[in-house]
């Protein structure tokens, strides 16, 4: 009787494919990404809080930096904050950080409100729904630089620019306005608390701050 040799099989590899967005190359990317942003944020909010500033200035960076954001195209933005730097004095880094109300994520939807609400006042039909006026804005979404950005959304027709300048130039107004008086108060309260601690009058401390900032231009100068 034969006697028949089996061969015992090899055990199969299993070969188990990384994903580029779960392995940890990839997640220390997205970590160091959120920290970087965390960081930038708190940041800007640690030096409100710390301001070396009298109250106006700093409020009226806010100010500055929401018309801005609200009333002028996502790629004029930061030319039309350097002009603006150039005849006015104002915190400069708070407007930069105002200005980030539009940004590419918000875009979209605060250009339709405006589309919206100008057709509204002109009396006008909304003849253009979600996704047609997210196909009009993709020129201007995806733009890589100043100039493609600022010729995408010259391309618009004039009726629709009409109907964004109204609505821009309201939402501006009313968020500058809205930011001076919240930032100025914050701001109020933290010289009114640090001239108590530091034992001087209110009015003291911020023509101390003024000067201050008086001594920096001129250094700039």
């Amino acid at each position: 009787m034969s006697t028949l040799l089996k061969t015992p099989s090899r055990p199969k590899l299993t070969v188990v494919k990384e994903n580029p967005a779960e392995s940890p190359t990839a997640t220390g990317r997205h970590h160091e990404k959120f920290e970087t942003r965390r960081k930038g944020l708190f940041g800007f909010f640690e030096a409100f809080v710390r301001s070396e500033n009298p109250p106006w200035f700093d409020a009226r960076g806010a100010a500055v930096g929401l018309m801005i954001g609200f009333g002028v195209p996502i790629g004029c933005q930061m030319l039309m904050l350097a002009l603006l730097r150039l005849c006015l004095r104002f915190n400069a880094i708070t407007a930069f950080a105002m200005t980030w109300v539009n940004n590419p994520f918000s875009l979209l939807p605060l250009y339709y409100v405006y589309y919206y609400l100008g057709s509204l006042i002109l009396h006008r039909p909304v003849a253009m729904g979600v996704e047609d006026f997210r196909s009009l804005m993709q020129p201007i979404i995806h733009a890589g630089y100043f100039w493609g950005s600022v010729q995408a959304f010259l391309l618009i027709s004039w009726d629709i620019l009409e109907r964004w300048t109204v609505s821009a130039a309201i939402f501006a107004v009313v968020a500058g306005f809205i930011g001076y008086a919240v930032a100025y108060n914050i701001q109020k309260k933290r010289c009114k608390r640090r001239a108590l601690e530091m034992g001087m009058s209110y009015e003291r401390l911020v023509l101390k701050l003024e000067n201050a900032v008086e001594g920096r231009k001129r250094l700039k100068t």
